[in-house]
């Protein structure tokens, strides 16, 4: 005897009634977000100056003459031959990254920024392809809002309006983080090494992989590194070296208490540089509270990491966090290499799934990191105790390595045969 069971049309899950109007409402805010990012990106390409970029442009000028970047009336002399705005500081990047920009000083300017604003856009997509291939099978809905976090996200908008390396440093850690996942060695490795020859905190990144277990590549990216040095001493001399590392040691005071200075180093010598005291009371917190970081995540990240792809995502994430914190510089649009661990975060779907309360201190990471907001305009904020309100966006980091650590400590409760 057979039976026959009727569901009813209540029971057959949503209706196309229901759904349609969910993917149009998703459908309407990631093409508001598109057109809204568009317009800014073509407003940029036809007003911005790109300081930064031009800064490098410089720079890569005058190293391609011969001439020693450290040298004011060597810099002065090309800034006269170019009659191009950039940024006012120093050879402050790794000399390598000044053989990096060879190829764009071999166009004019003006084509030179536009190819670097595409590259900057390629990487970007680059970065959003590997995290959606990693992460399939996905969620139209996740997707959708992992898509409108990035096309919001004003770090971003930022970098791109200065002519900023980070959308390629977005990539080479992205790219890392994939070699990691795929089990492709030299690809982090390389990943790690050309990021360190462009900003040199990412030297960090070297300690984070061998504290995960990663030995492999933490040594050769230290090896590729060193080639790098190596390369840059052959080609541009020790001279350049020396007086980068000078530069390196000895910062600027004005950076201390810079307000687009968003470290904890710099709150510190805000909130205390009123007082005699002031500057030996924060460096001297900024160092407690630096060995105190490390010390944590030496607790938290196990040595070694699981094998399992989801602990590598959040690991990475945190050391991405604390390099950031550690670091005695970070601006706003530094935060944007922070879109990886965010987007990884969106499109999580592992077991066990983010409780309400994660997903709230999520949604409360990305708008103090991504939101537009500033104090920086009123003076009253600069110093003392009012600077405390400047620091947003320094929370918003703080609030995402919490989620963070929640996500990689209740992967590592998993037991080894259920995953």
């Amino acid at each position: 005897m057979s039976v026959v069971v009727q569901i009813s049309p209540a029971d057959q899950g949503p209706s196309n009634f229901e759904t349609e109007p969910i993917r149009l409402l998703l459908a309407l805010v990631v093409l508001f977000s598109a057109v809204r990012y568009l317009h800014d990106m073509v407003k940029f390409l036809v007003e911005s100056p790109f300081i930064d970029f031009a800064h490098y442009y410089t720079y890569a000028t005058v190293v391609a003459m011969g001439l020693d970047p450290f040298d004011p009336q060597a810099v002065a002399r090309v800034d006269g031959l170019l009659h191009i705005r950039r940024a006012g500081s120093a050879a402050n990047y790794p000399p390598l990254f000044y053989l990096f920009m060879q190829p764009w000083a071999l166009l004019p300017f003006g084509q030179a920024a536009v190819a670097w604003f595409l590259a900057g856009q390629a990487c970007l997509l680059g970065s959003f392809m590997l995290c959606m291939r990693a992460s399939a099978p996905g969620s139209q809905v996740r997707a959708a809002a992992a898509l409108f976090v990035m096309l919001n996200f004003q770090p971003l908008l930022e970098s791109v309006a200065l002519g900023q390396t980070n959308l390629l440093l977005l990539f080479l850690v992205t790219l890392a983080w994939w070699g990691l996942r795929a089990g492709y060695p030299w690809v982090t490795a390389g990943a790690v090494a050309v990021a360190y020859h462009i900003k040199v905190q990412y030297a960090l990144l070297l300690l984070l992989l061998w504290w995960m277990g990663r030995r492999a590549e933490s040594l050769r990216a230290a090896v590729l590194a060193g080639l790098g040095v190596g390369v840059g001493l052959i080609v541009l001399g020790p001279a350049h070296h020396q007086e980068y590392l000078r530069y390196v040691a000895a910062m600027p005071d004005y950076l201390l208490i810079w307000t687009a200075n968003l470290s904890p180093r710099a709150t510190f010598h805000r909130l205390f540089d009123a007082s005699s005291l002031g500057p030996i009371v924060a460096d001297s917190l900024w160092l407690v509270m630096g060995v105190g970081i490390l010390i944590w995540c030496m607790r938290i990240i196990p040595n070694p990491l699981p094998s399992c792809p989801s602990a590598v995502d959040w690991a990475w994430g945190l050391g991405l966090c604390v390099m950031l914190l550690l670091s005695p510089l970070t601006e706003e649009h530094h935060l944007v290499v922070l879109l990886l661990p965010l987007t990884l975060l969106v499109l999580d779907r592992t077991d066990p799934p983010l409780r309400p309360r994660d997903w709230a201190m999520l949604i409360a990471s990305i708008l103090l990191l991504g939101s537009r907001y500033s104090f920086e305009r009123f003076p009253s904020f600069h110093r003392g105790i009012l600077s405390i309100l400047m620091t947003g966006k320094l929370l918003g980091v703080i609030v995402l390595i919490w989620v963070l650590w929640g996500r990689l400590r209740a992967q590592s409760q998993i037991p080894a045969m259920s995953r």
